[in-house]
């Protein structure tokens, strides 16, 4: 990659979903990277996320384009590393509690149709025999089917491109938190010094510590700013019994729920995202309270896990993508929804990286967080 046939030496921060694909696509591209992070990624966000994969219409016509490409991505990278089944093509079913929500979730599927993406209206039972487990009748409301969503099992993603990435040369350094960027030169917590001709910062909730340290600004949304929700609860169910079996994502009033593997199902509710910080085994519960309205035949599972993540938000609410101001040799991504995007923006790294910029990135660079005199150090 580099002039004279010597390989590019890449650190690449954060082992989350976004810098475990960034690391394995650079890898694959004929880059020597280390990949860093302060903990397994087996603990992180990513591997407990809802994981659901689609293309994001709330108004940002880039942001439709940039979750839309990662569907593709999502395929090829699914193509490329098989391994056990994480990735799960089988769309997503969605249903309003209200005629005003019917009226909202009929005008957004209008609205998706419109730009290319399909989105199906079904009755109860069109829906439920996709779904048998599900509880809707002939009353039920209109259901929309979005054909293209997907599903990940994220931890199993998370394992398998990392072992994907090792087969092509990625060193995985765990357990060592990133403290500091210092010119082109990652400073452990050990003390240990990590060189490359480039750093690609994708640390999450770390991200704006981390680029202090350089002279950089990223700011996120703080954890407990009252305007947004930043934190998130999932729920892990124990297994489920096999009449309790769904197959796609469901977007039900008040619940939304991922098949997991085992017979699991993981469960996200957004308005008890709003209690948080709370009594998380008292939230977890009153999560899981809501399944059985939604899956009769899943009452009497329990709660198996709850994680309580906090999502990584720049302040403007749009992804950050690119070079730092007035560097070629450090570049950031930070984002929430990172696993639904994880592969484009790794695809977007490496192609910037070599030298040649995305058009898909141009809308998200970094510089719109810089000092009118430029970056905080020279």
């Amino acid at each position: 990659m580099n002039g004279g046939g010597t390989a590019m030496n890449v650190v690449v921060v954060g082992a989350g979903a976004i810098g475990t694909c960034t690391a394995y696509r650079l890898a694959r591209q004929g880059a020597a990277v280390t990949l860093v992070d302060a903990q397994d990624p087996g603990r992180s966000l990513s591997a407990h996320s809802f994981a659901w994969v689609n293309a994001v219409d709330d108004g940002s016509t880039p942001y439709f384009a940039l979750s839309r490409e990662s569907l593709a991505a999502h395929r090829r990278l699914a193509d490329e590393v098989p391994g056990r089944q994480w990735y799960r093509p089988t769309g997503n079913l969605a249903w309003a509690g209200s005629p005003e929500g019917a009226g909202s979730l009929l005008a957004a599927a209008e609205s998706y149709r419109s730009k290319g993406y399909p989105a199906e209206v079904l009755t109860g039972p069109q829906a439920r025999a996709l779904e048998p487990a599900l509880r809707l009748d002939d009353r039920a409301g209109p259901v929309v089917l979005y054909p293209e969503d997907a599903h990940l099992h994220p931890d199993r993603f998370l394992a398998e491109v990392q072992a994907a990435g090792r087969r092509q040369g990625v060193r995985l350094v765990l357990g060592d938190a990133a403290v500091a960027v210092e010119d082109r030169t990652v400073r452990l917590a050990s003390g240990v010094r990590l060189r490359g001709d480039v750093v690609v910062c994708c640390a999450g909730r770390g991200t704006g510590p981390l680029l202090a340290s350089a002279g950089h600004a990223v700011p996120l949304v703080e954890p407990d700013d009252p305007a947004v929700t930043t934190r998130g609860l999932l729920v892990r169910t124990s297994p489920v019994p096999g009449d309790a079996t769904v197959r796609r994502v469901l977007h039900a009033p008040g619940l939304s729920v991922r098949p997991h593997h085992g017979r699991r199902l993981v469960l996200h509710s957004h308005d008890v995202d709003h209690t948080l910080p709370a009594d998380v085994p008292t939230a977890a519960e009153a999560v899981l309270g809501r399944l059985a309205a939604v899956v009769p035949a899943a009452a009497g599972v329990t709660v198996e896990s709850a994680f309580v993540g906090v999502r990584p938000m720049p302040v403007d609410g749009h992804s950050v993508v690119g070079w730092l101001p007035g560097s070629d040799r450090l570049y950031v991504v930070v984002t929430h929804s990172g696993v639904t995007l994880a592969p484009v923006l790794a695809e977007i790294v490496t192609r910037e990286v070599t030298g040649a910029r995305h058009e898909l990135a141009e809308a998200f660079r970094p510089h719109r967080f810089a000092p009118a005199d430029g970056p905080l150090s020279g």
